[in-house]
């Protein structure tokens, strides 16, 4: 079964559930997860000494009790840094505010059955996708996405199977997306009811899966089932509120 062949609306639910923990924490990792959502996306950087890490930005200024570029710190050394922002984050232990490893956040999408949802913020897609393959992962089981086209291009050269996402994909680079198969983008539109239907349409005639920004209210999810999106990145809706 394929992941498009999973869920109902399915939510993409942004960085974790943040309505209930810290972005891109281990905490809003596993609510997602049990709230039944379709995928989980979070963010990737490489640390000094090659760990993988989730946090969306490239600094933890103003996420963690420290300052410093992920890239030029060790793994060690982010965990002497903990998390300081974030809904609840006071209810936490000092164990679940840190930043994740990429290995934490597959274990929780494994264990609820959740798509990772990953934008690759390091050019190194060979190591991502290697470390995401020895966690026990299949290409086909992932959408890796991106803002920048070229990376998504290298995704493509590593894996002929994962699921590829350009974020706020541009009308003059859709055939180049189209052409690499398997893929889909959001358009950059904050407001569902001020996005054309033929917006839809273009991407859905070349082949493409396509979504929008994030639905937040009952009201924009409907717009977007009535523009026929294929998936919902979504900051506070999920399954299970939707179900009862």
């Amino acid at each position: 079964m394929g992941i498009f062949d999973q869920g109902k609306n399915r939510f993409v639910s942004h960085r974790g559930f943040q309505p209930l923990a810290p972005a891109n924490s281990l905490p809003s990792f596993y609510y997602a997860g049990l709230l039944g959502q379709w995928a989980i996306e979070t963010d990737l950087h490489l640390t000094r000494d090659g760990e993988i890490v989730c946090c969306h930005n490239d600094a933890v200024d103003t996420y963690c009790a420290g300052t410093g570029k992920i890239s030029e710190m060790t793994y060690a050394e982010l965990l002497r840094l903990p998390l300081i922002n974030g809904n609840r984050v006071e209810c936490f232990s000092d164990a679940d505010r840190r930043i994740p490893k990429f290995s934490e956040y597959l274990e929780i999408c494994r264990r609820f059955g959740s798509v990772p949802f990953i934008e690759l913020k390091t050019d190194d897609a060979e190591a991502v996708f290697a470390y995401m393959r020895r966690c026990g992962f299949e290409d086909g089981e992932i959408v890796m996405s991106s803002a920048r086209l070229a990376r998504l291009e290298e995704c493509r050269r590593v894996s002929k199977t994962a699921f590829i996402h350009w974020i706020f994909g541009k009308e003059e680079g859709l055939e180049r997306l189209a052409s690499l198969g398997n893929a889909g983008l959001s358009w950059k539109i904050a407001d569902p009811f001020e996005c054309p239907a033929e917006k839809i349409s273009l991407a859905h005639g070349m082949g493409l899966k396509v979504c929008l920004r994030a639905a937040d209210d009952l009201r924009s999810l409907a717009r977007m089932q009535e523009l026929g999106l294929d998936y919902v990145p979504t900051n506070t809706l999920h399954e299970e509120k939707l179900s009862k």
